[in-house]
Formats: C-alpha cells, sequence, structure tokens
C-alpha cells in the first residue's frame, strides 16, 4: 500500500482505485430500507460539497463546525472539508447548548454542518453569552427551520456543487486546494468531553491521521471484501480512525444503531465490528438473559466453564499468557504438560459444546465476523473471556484523542488475554512510577506511560498551558494512564494515575480493577470506587453502586419478596445484604485482591448512570461528576 503523507492523499487514493465498490449503507430516517453509495458515487458528492464549499468562500485551515451523528452524512461533509484543506471541529447533537456554544466560540467556526434543523436553536442559544457570530449554517438532513436566512439544506449546497463539477475552472481549483495540503496542516480539532473544567481542543494534523491509516490496515488485515458494521459516534476519535480504515482499504460501512444492530448483525453478515466495551457487555448481558429465561442456564454455564478452561490452557500451550515475570524452566514444563493433558481431554466437551451452544450465538453475529475491535475504554475480562472462549474475537486496542488514537491493539494471530496488545511500529515509550522514577525496563514495574510517536498531537488549541502539562518539547505525551508491560511486550492498563485511590494508611490502590471485578456480578450494572469523605483520606475503600433493577427484583421474586423500583430497592435489606455478599465474594484474596484493597462500605445509589451526566460519551464513568453529586450520600456511607 501506498505510504501516505495527508489524509487527503487517502481520500484520493481511495476515490481512484475502489469506484465501483461498495462504499457506504444507511437507513435513511424513518425508513427500515437500506440506500447505498459506491465509491465513485461517494466522490461525486464529496467533490460537490467541496466545489460548493469553496464558492462559498471557505479558504485553506478555516475550521468548520461538523454537528451531526453517526450517518453518511457525517462521512460526506468531513471528507469534503478535508479534501480543500481546511479543519473539522466535530461533535455529537447530543452535545448541551452550553459545550456548542463554547466549541464553535473557541474555534471560531463561521461555516457550521449540523444534523438537523433543531441544533441550529441549540448553538444559537449556547453563543448568546460569546461575540461569535456563525455566517452559514448546513443543514444535513435538509430540516431547515422556517425563516432561518442563513441555513441551508444539504440537496440544495449539493446542486450547487454538481453545477460546478462541469466547470473546468473550478476543478482546477479544487484539484489545486487539494494539493496544497501539507503534513503538518491541522486536519481537526477534536473537543473532549471535558473531565474537569472546560473542554480542550485536541489539534490532530493531517499526517497524523495519515501515520494511522499507514500502520493499521498491516495490523488488522481488511480489504475491499470486507464490511464493518458501525454504530461509533465519528466524531469520537476511535470511531473516525475505524471509519477511516474501512474507507482506506475500499471496505463496505454499514451504520446502524442500538434499536437495528441485532437484526443488522444477520442482515449485513458484518467481518468487522468496532465497538465501545458497553456495548458488549450489553451483547453480553442479552445472550445471558435469553439463556436464562429460556431455562438452559445450567448447561450453558457447564459448556461455558469448559470453553473457558479450554481457551485457558490451550493458551498457555501456545505461550499466549499475560505474564509480568519469567517463571521457572521446569515450573513453566510441568505446567505445559498440565495443560496438554487438559486440552486433550476438554476437546470434545469443548467441540460439544459449539454445536449444541455457541453456534447459535455465532450465527446471531451474521456467521462471517473475524474479529471486533474494540476501544474508548477498557474491556472487562469476564466480558472478554466469554467471546474468546465461543470464537468471538475481540482486538482491543488502546489509546487517546491526543494519540489519533491509536497506540496499541491486539494482533489477530496473538490475542493475549488482560492485555492492549503490544505498541503499534513507530511508537517509543517509557514508564515513570508515580515517585518519578524511570521503571521501564524493570520487568513488571508499574508506571505512567508516556508515549513519542507520528500520532501525537500538535497539542491543544489556544491552550499552551495545559499542552504543557502533557507535552513535551521533545515529543514525550503522558497518557496519564497507570500501565504494566508483559515479558512479550503487551501492555496491561492498570488504571488512571490520577484515580489511584490513596487511604489514610498511604497504600495506593487502584479503583479499576475492583470495579470491573464488582460487575461481573449479574446484580451490579456499574461501580465507582473512592476514598475521601468530608474532604480527608480514609482507612478503607468504599463503592457507590448501581445495581440491576431487573434481576435485583427478579432474586427478590425467588425469595417470595416484593420487589420495587431503584430508589425502593436501595432501601431494602434484602439488597443490601445481597450486594455485600457480592462484594465478599469478588473481592477477595482468593482473587487476587489485597487486604486493603477490599471494600470497606458502600451504598447503593438511587438511579443508574446516564450517557450526558454520570457516563461520557464511550460510556465510561466521569468520576469528578459522580463524586460531586453523590457526596452526601459518600460521607454518609463512611460516617456509618
Amino acid at each position: 500500500m501506498k505510504n501516505f503523507q495527508t489524509f487527503t492523499e487517502v481520500i484520493e487514493h481511495s476515490f481512484q482505485n475502489y469506484g465501483p465498490n461498495l462504499a457506504v449503507r444507511w437507513r435513511p430516517e424513518g425508513k427500515e430500507e437500506f440506500e447505498t453509495m459506491t465509491y465513485s458515487q461517494l466522490e461525486e458528492k464529496v467533490k460537490a460539497l467541496a466545489l460548493a464549499l469553496i464558492k462559498r468562500g471557505v479558504k485553506h485551515q478555516e475550521h468548520i463546525g461538523l454537528i451531526a451523528d453517526v450517518s453518511h452524512y457525517w462521512l460526506m461533509s468531513n471528507l469534503a472539508i478535508q479534501l480543500i484543506g481546511a479543519v473539522d471541529v466535530p461533535r455529537g447533537t447530543d452535545s448541551t447548548a452550553a459545550e456548542l456554544g463554547y466549541i464553535i466560540n473557541h474555534a471560531e467556526c463561521s461555516f457550521v454542518f449540523v444534523h438537523n434543523g433543531a441544533q441550529i436553536e441549540k448553538i444559537e442559544k449556547g453563543l448568546e453569552k460569546y461575540p461569535h457570530k456563525v455566517q452559514t449554517y448546513i443543514v444535513l438532513n435538509d430540516s431547515v427551520p422556517s425563516g432561518e436566512r442563513r441555513a441551508i439544506g444539504l440537496s440544495d449546497l449539493l446542486k450547487e456543487g454538481l453545477a460546478l463539477l462541469k466547470d473546468n475552472a473550478a476543478l482546477a481549483e479544487l484539484k489545486n486546494r487539494s494539493a496544497a495540503v501539507k503534513p503538518s496542516d491541522l486536519a481537526t480539532i477534536v473537543y473532549t468531553s471535558g473531565t474537569t473544567g472546560e473542554p480542550k481542543g485536541v489539534m490532530l494534523t493531517q499526517s497524523n491521521f495519515a501515520s494511522q491509516l499507514n500502520i493499521l490496515p498491516t495490523i488488522i488485515p481488511a480489504d475491499p471484501s470486507d464490511r464493518g458494521l458501525t454504530l461509533l459516534p465519528p466524531w469520537h476519535v476511535f470511531g473516525r480512525i475505524a471509519e477511516m480504515l474501512f474507507f482506506t482499504v475500499g471496505a463496505s460501512i454499514t451504520y446502524t444503531d442500538i434499536k437495528h444492530i441485532g437484526e443488522d448483525l444477520k442482515i449485513v453478515k458484518p467481518t468487522y465490528v468496532p465497538a465501545v466495551p458497553r456495548i458488549w457487555e450489553g451483547v453480553y448481558n442479552k445472550i445471558i438473559g435469553n439463556v436464562r429465561k429460556q431455562g438452559k442456564e445450567a448447561i450453558f454455564n457447564k459448556f461455558r466453564n469448559v470453553a473457558l478452561a479450554y481457551r485457558k490452557n490451550l493458551n498457555r500451550l501456545l505461550g499466549a499468557e499475560r505474564l509480568f515475570h519469567k517463571r521457572n524452566f521446569l515450573v513453566t514444563l510441568y505446567l505445559k504438560l498440565i495443560s496438554l493433558v487438559s486440552v486433550i481431554l476438554l476437546f470434545i466437551p469443548k467441540k460439544l459444546g459449539d454445536i449444541l451452544v455457541f453456534r447459535k450465538v455465532l450465527a446471531a453475529t451474521g456467521g462471517h465476523l473475524k474479529a471486533s475491535i474494540s476501544g474508548g475504554g477498557a474491556l472487562p475480562g469476564y466480558v472478554d473471556d466469554f467471546f474468546a472462549a465461543i470464537g468471538v474475537k475481540i482486538l482491543e486496542g488502546y489509546g487517546l484523542t491526543e494519540t489519533s488514537p491509536v497506540l496499541a491493539v491486539r494482533r489477530p494471530n496473538r490475542v493475549i488475554p488482560g492485555t492492549v496488545g503490544p505498541l503499534i511500529p513507530q511508537t517509543e515509550m517509557k514508564l515513570i512510577d508515580l515517585e518519578g522514577r524511570d521503571v521501564t525496563n524493570i520487568p513488571g514495574a508499574k508506571g505512567t506511560l508516556y508515549v513519542r510517536g507520528p500520532q501525537v498531537m500538535q497539542g491543544y488549541y489556544k491552550n499552551p498551558q495545559k499542552t504543557k502539562e502533557v507535552l513535551s518539547d521533545d515529543g514525550w505525551f503522558n497518557t496519564g494512564d497507570l500501565v504494566r508491560v508483559t515479558i512479550t511486550g503487551e501492555l496491561s492498563i492498570v488504571g488512571r494515575s490520577k484515580d489511584t485511590l490513596v487511604l489514610v494508611g498511604g497504600e495506593n490502590v487502584e479503583p479499576t480493577p475492583i470495579e470491573e471485578k464488582l460487575k461481573e456480578s449479574d446484580y451490579i450494572d456499574h461501580v465507582m470506587c473512592v476514598s475521601r469523605a468530608r474532604g480527608e483520606d480514609q482507612k478503607y475503600v468504599g463503592a457507590l453502586i448501581v445495581i440491576n433493577e431487573e434481576r435485583v427484583n427478579e432474586y427478590l421474586q425467588s425469595m417470595g419478596e416484593k420487589g420495587g423500583s431503584m430508589a425502593e430497592l436501595r432501601e431494602n435489606p434484602l439488597v443490601k445484604k445481597l450486594i455485600q455478599k457480592e462484594i465478599q465474594r469478588l473481592i477477595s484474596t482468593e482473587n487476587g485482591f489485597k487486604s486493603f484493597e477490599k471494600i470497606g462500605t458502600f451504598a447503593i445509589l438511587p438511579k443508574p448512570f446516564e450517557p450526558g451526566d454520570e457516563l461520557n460519551n464511550t460510556l465510561k464513568v466521569k468520576r469528578h461528576v459522580v463524586a460531586e453529586k453523590y457526596a452526601d450520600i459518600i460521607d454518609k456511607m463512611y460516617a456509618e
């Protein structure tokens, strides 16, 4: 494959080489039937949009708002913006008026694409406190508000551009604009969700994206015959790069949503499905729920345990284990002999389970799935183990918005449980422990991960102070993540360095392993560990628990007790006793937890965590929001 210097080169390459191929498939709003575009048809629309934008005065490196959700609209608009060397400033329609106002003003966007007309009112409300004015709104679904003179529907803008496709002078200008794009030019400014304070604008360049699209196809073997199925928000950089990976190799992209994903897996028969961990947790819970309703839980669990044991022993035989220190040769030989015997004994029961139980699960994915690509958060171990055991390969990756995003990803031929794979080529790393020492070359050491490579951002837009806090003059970026590296080079993410809980006795506790273990319980949906109350460090770890209302009610009914709402359940002594038992069962010495990592107190919260409130757009918990929102509950929990 060609070595791309800019993302614009990628666009031109795909248009020139994959013209007849299916490019995108989507459902028009309110309809159930799919519509499609080939690469040639997509090229015509993208270049028409690009010409119309030039005609309307969009300049090289001008910032253009792109407030839209996952759809072919986003793809067309984004490619047109990139083709003329402008800079997209993306965000989803679920953003608040305050967020959109801040972003559009901060990035000084005069042209703004919006998914629907309702976003215009929201943006204008958010801009009331700022002097900036939007010159032109482009409404992607053509729902232009009545009387809004600054707005034009996408269809009308396309008509302007299609006419210009016959104009040789206009085409020459487009060609010159595209050719003038440099590797150092900005491609996008992605505003982070803002864990504290105002969102930061991550500046990613043309070469940042080009580096990813040169490397990723060599790791994830996709080609024009592949079919990607996605519901990831493309303004989130993981969703964007997954989409661009398919585009780069000439594969097709099908857009789906939560409502249709089960149906679309069977219709599209995808070969790759990029998804955040919460999606796979949902699929896992649905499978388990269906098995339970059918009364087949006992036989399902029997075959699942066989599959898990078979996989664990096979991994040991193949050397695919997460090891941080080398084993003694005799110990290794002894364990491999045991694993060999176990694999032989479990082979027939494993195959029987595949035929009787797991074949139906695999059929529900369409039957052609090569792998899922998971990112945007940590994949829970029990979910990872389950899908691997039944034959669904999950290529978990790791990265940040600031790194375009991929830093590491599992290799298809070497999936090591509990890791996100090795670093991708051209990426350097070092580990710095909490005392500031370089522990990169110390086997098994834990430290904050620093990286350097062609995917690292240019900095935060108009924020040199924040840039300096995480990015050194010689290019080292502080990820803020605590990492251990296996003896074979795979990264294992321990947690966030700033999330580390400090107990009054000085012990440092990583909350993520505790939280992920507790979420293995059928009765627990979310957990957040804490160690401070009333502004002081505490003696032991506490846990805020979001229960699974449906499963807890089922438990109460099985006990002959009355169920209730979440607010009622949290006060029920039987529910408290149930959660206490689950905590003691899971956070134990037998499961590898130290005494100071055990939960000393807990509180059940009155409502679920929700996106846009306690959860960010990749469904990770906003710790600062939860800590502030439930401060009284935390104080009371420790006081009791």
